[in-house]
């Protein structure tokens, strides 16, 4: 029975969306005025997604600006560069948030989708990154610009974690290591990503920690 159900987890995990598995290699960037908007950015990453995908129906909810009905919720905060879609994906509750940073060198952004999976026990969160050129006006998928990419220790509160937890979550593997990855965390306002424990219950609360990854003109730094 526990191999049936480490079997069913799976299925589900390659059950996610088409978007959260096929994303596009880069975008052009249409716009009006001096330079895009977070609309923009969002419109040009959901457009190349098929009619009727969760992408297409986040854009059609960004046309209609904020609102919230029953368990669609959809916000939109051109002032700070950032959207939110909220809806049930097949009886559980998905959401889809984008933001956009401008870079020292002002010639570039960053552009990220963050996709969170709430089909299984715990948050599945799906980070992507674009980099922008305005002279070109296309973005292109990048790795994560991180100087280091969050781990499952990093979530774990050593000072406060029992040694049983610490080896716990450093001896997880496959699908087992699943609801101890970062679950992210966009900026509406201010500039840094933050993630948590993916299962908020997989540890106990005084064991976990939330990790900033820091802004720092073209990527982020793991505080």
């Amino acid at each position: 029975m526990k191999n049936l159900a480490k079997n069913l987890l799976l299925l589900l995990a390659l059950a996610l969306p088409a978007m959260a598995l096929a994303q596009p290699q880069s975008c052009k960037v249409k716009f009006s005025g001096s330079k895009p908007t977070i609309i923009d950015f969002a419109r040009a990453y959901c457009s190349q997604s098929e009619s009727g995908s969760f992408n297409r129906d986040a854009l059609a909810a960004f046309a209609k600006g904020n609102h919230k009905k029953g368990n669609v919720e959809c916000v939109v905060d051109k002032k700070n560069g950032y959207l939110r879609y909220t809806a049930p994906v097949d009886m559980t509750i998905n959401y889809i948030e984008m933001c956009y940073w401008t870079c020292d060198n002002k010639n570039e952004c960053i552009f990220a989708v963050n996709l969170v999976d709430t089909s299984m026990d715990f948050d599945e969160s799906n980070l992507t990154f674009y980099r922008y050129n305005a002279k070109t006006r296309v973005m292109k998928l990048i790795k994560p610009p991180f100087d280091r990419q969050p781990q499952p220790i990093d979530l774990v509160n050593k000072s406060k974690a029992a040694g049983s937890i610490v080896n716990m979550v450093q001896g997880a593997r496959n699908e087992d290591s699943n609801r101890f990855q970062p679950c992210y965390e966009l900026p509406r306002t201010g500039k840094d990503i933050t993630c948590r424990i993916s299962d908020r219950k997989a540890i106990p609360r005084e064991a976990q920690r939330k990790v900033i990854l820091k802004w720092n003109g073209s990527g982020f730094n793991m505080e």
